[in-house]
């Protein structure tokens, strides 16, 4: 099992986001490359299958390697201990002997563990331990100066795993892929396979080491060779025809290297023979994609594929995802832009972006929980990786706002092709900006590296204080240079010109005299039908001026209180409850307003807009 990928530093001029010995790890049997176009994904794909990039593979951590790990941990947890005695401990002792035991047990995440570990163990600082005597402070300077030291020595250990790249044997099927030979020579082809000469030349000039490179222009050959050859040869045609059978076709077909073609047949059921280019091209790219991965099956590889996906129906590509998960030996590198290949929770997803000239690559770790929150507000991964500039803001009415006020200002952004906008519903962002207890941006940054945060403020009243805990996320946001708007106003809608507002309401809800509350911190989600009926209800609320009183009573009572005043008390209450308050749709009301245009008369709101539209443009370039 493929445990990581090491990059060698010569590579750092053109990749970052490796932060530890340059290894990529959170490597499964799936692992997908996802970004926009020219972001770096199938040149990463060639870097890592090149020879020539001294590329290493970490498939396990031997017997040896391990104790020499366990013996520099068991040095440096004696020089963390060793305080103990004093009064000082490391708060994240305990985490440490979690990592090291995955070591000890070779478990799946060792990788993670180890680099886990060197992060604790390179970055450790003095406020990192608890003292029960301040005057113990001067102990832990010198044991931090040990365990630097010795987390130098594990550090040079970790630095010498892996394999090298041309020990290891890879599969590379590029975008220049088919079945029918295209090479003329007067007036018949060649099965001379020019996307092999061509691919080569522009990207592998050098001879690649126990590397295929497999584009389906000789299969006609391949087929050909192993039908004429040994019996156990002849076999493995048969058995790749009934995996074909089982897997895409669902039918008993025959792979025929016609003599008198230049080009592979095949017959399908009952039908007669025909070449196999009159396939369709879907059905042409399954057999060019999983002839190589079959051939191979007993032998693991690294497979990697350019857009696995073009020419693929959704369900066909389903059925490839499911075919290629059937060799388990093999491990899979997929550079696309399919949602079929990005949604399938057994994916290991890596983020490709252009950063700073360098090709950026991200692990995204979406946590399961995430993921179900994600999948109750209906989005999938690839609604989130797939985007250049992910908008974050409260709810569907939102979206729709920010929509067409970022078309206001600029025409020609398109919202799932430049940015995309995700509503996080309310309080729920506590889900995706809270980690044990703690606010922090992981998770946001997991989904895209260009985001931005919109909040209502939720005030009542102008001076009303904003609550804490979005301030704070404001904070958070500005520290790691994101945008984000608290809003001034109660809500968005406290944004949109009262008159187009209440005429929305009238057209959606179909009444025509109505009342709503006006100015900058009114409830806009309820409105009353001012022609309705007028109703009491029996529950009335006393006034908080009534109320004080009773209060002073201590008892409960209505001592001191006239008569005349709890009367006009009640009847003011009563007439209070004949306000038929009915709720607004706010998403169609929304989409209203937008359908009839308004103009943006607040300033604060035209600076805001004008902000995200700058950032959505810029993270577009």
């Amino acid at each position: 099992m493929l445990k990581g990928i090491k990059l060698k530093k010569n590579l750092e001029g053109s990749f970052s986001g490796t932060k530890y010995f340059g290894i990529i790890n959170n490597i499964k049997q799936v692992n997908t490359f996802v970004g926009v176009n020219n972001s770096g994904k199938s040149r990463f794909l060639r870097t890592i299958f090149s020879d020539e990039n001294n590329i290493k593979f970490i498939f396990s951590v031997d017997e040896n390697t391990k104790e020499t790990l366990k013996t520099h941990l068991t040095q440096i947890f004696t020089q963390l201990d060793s305080l103990n005695n004093y009064g000082v401990t490391y708060k994240y002792r305990s985490i440490l002997n979690t990592y090291a035991r995955d070591i000890y047990e070779n478990n799946d995440n060792i990788i993670n563990s180890i680099l886990s570990l060197y992060c604790f163990l390179s970055t450790i600082k003095e406020q990192e331990f608890d003292l029960t005597n301040d005057s113990m402070t001067y102990k832990i300077t010198s044991v931090i100066s040990q365990v630097h030291t010795l987390t130098t020595s594990f550090g040079t250990t970790v630095d010498s795993l892996g394999i090298e790249n041309s020990k290891v044997d890879k599969i590379y099927i590029p975008i220049l892929r088919g079945l029918r030979p295209i090479a003329q020579e007067t007036e018949s082809f060649s099965n001379t396979d020019i996307y092999l000469n061509r691919t080569k030349h522009d990207y592998f000039k050098n001879s690649i080491t126990k590397g295929l490179i497999f584009t389906g222009l000789s299969i006609y050959e391949w087929i050909k060779k192993l039908l004429l050859g040994d019996e156990s040869e002849r076999k493995e045609i048969m058995l790749f025809e009934s995996f074909l059978e089982d897997n895409v076709f669902k039918k008993k077909i025959n792979l025929i290297p016609k003599y008198d073609d230049d080009v592979l047949h095949i017959k399908i059921g009952d039908d007669l023979q025909f070449p196999i280019y009159k396939l369709g091209d879907g059905l042409q790219t399954l057999i060019v994609i999983l002839f190589p991965i079959f051939i191979n099956r007993e032998r693991p590889h690294l497979v990697f594929i350019e857009e696995p996906e073009t020419h693929l129906h959704p369900k066909w590509q389903r059925l490839l995802y499911r075919s290629i998960c059937l060799f388990e030996k093999h491990h899979y590198f997929l550079s696309t832009h399919s949602s079929v290949f990005i949604n399938s929770p057994e994916n290991s997803i890596f983020i490709i972006s252009k950063k700073k000239g360098k090709t950026h690559i991200l692990h995204s770790d979406i946590k399961t929980e995430k993921i179900s929150i994600l999948k109750d507000l209906g989005y999938k991964p690839n609604d989130l990786f797939q985007t250049n500039y992910l908008l974050w803001v409260e709810g569907q009415s939102d979206k729709i706002y920010l929509n067409y006020l970022i078309k206001v200002i600029d025409d020609s952004l398109i919202e799932g092709e430049d940015y995309s906008i995700m509503f996080y519903g309310g309080s729920s962002y506590k889900h995706f900006l809270m980690n044990n207890g703690d606010l922090n941006l992981e998770f946001i940054k997991s989904l895209n590296q260009n985001y931005a945060l919109i909040m209502d403020s939720d005030r009542t009243k102008s001076g009303q204080r904003y609550n804490l805990k979005k301030k704070e996320i404001v904070t958070l946001f500005r520290k790691n240079k994101a945008f984000c708007w608290l809003t001034k106003l109660r809500e968005i809608e406290n944004y949109i010109p009262y008159n187009h507002f209440e005429a929305a309401v009238k057209a959606v809800h179909k009444v025509k005299n109505i009342e709503i509350e006006t100015g900058d911190f009114g409830d806009r989600c309820k409105y009353v039908n001012l022609d309705a009926k007028p109703t009491f209800r029996p529950s009335i609320k006393l006034s908080n001026s009534l109320f004080s009183k009773i209060q002073k009573n201590r008892d409960g009572s209505l001592t001191g209180i006239k008569a005349k005043e709890l009367r006009q008390e009640i009847k003011l209450s009563l007439e209070k409850t004949r306000k038929n308050y009915n709720q607004i749709d706010k998403i169609r009301v929304a989409e209203k307003i937008v359908q009839n245009g308004f103009v943006i008369e607040s300033d604060e709101l035209q600076k805001v807009i004008s902000t995200i539209v700058k950032d959505i443009n810029k993270a577009n370039e």
